[in-house]
């Protein structure tokens, strides 16, 4: 999944005309221990991807918030930070991020990336095709 976020950023960032010098991956965000660890690991992996400092922002329930942690980055000198939408569907998060102010470049959520359909199929048929998200072990690829 972090390959998805990946494509989904530099093809953000190519449409905003170039590379972010800062990137925040936002999550949704909870409150629940180990909740967003899958969020932190898409920071990690994309930090080793990427040669700009990459942060984690939660968009729910978590801070910093989107908003905080695109400041962070601008308050340091950067100009050029974007966001890498870690969310898998659009909806109330997408907009909100889409809607932040000062930053670069917003990708788009991942849910319909090939790569994503991939790992949802391979982890369908490893389980037998059973249809249970539970038995697919969806959440270990997060």
């Amino acid at each position: 999944m972090s390959l998805a976020l990946y494509d989904r950023l530099r093809a953000a960032e190519r449409k905003a005309g170039g590379p972010a010098d800062a990137v925040v991956v936002a999550g949704a965000g909870s409150s629940r221990p180990g909740g967003n660890d899958g969020t932190l690991a898409a920071v990690r992996r994309l930090g080793l991807l990427l040669p700009v400092p990459v942060t984690a922002a939660y968009c729910s329930s978590s801070t910093p918030t989107p908003a905080e942690a695109v400041a962070r980055p601008h308050a340091l000198g950067f100009r050029r930070v974007a966001v890498a939408t870690h969310l898998l569907a659009p909806g109330r998060f997408t907009r909100a991020l889409a809607a932040l102010p000062d930053t670069w470049a917003v990708s788009e959520p991942i849910a319909d990336h090939a790569r994503v359909a991939r790992l949802v199929a391979a982890r369908y048929a490893g389980a037998g095709g059973r249809s249970s998200a539970g038995s697919v072990g969806l959440r270990a690829a997060a």
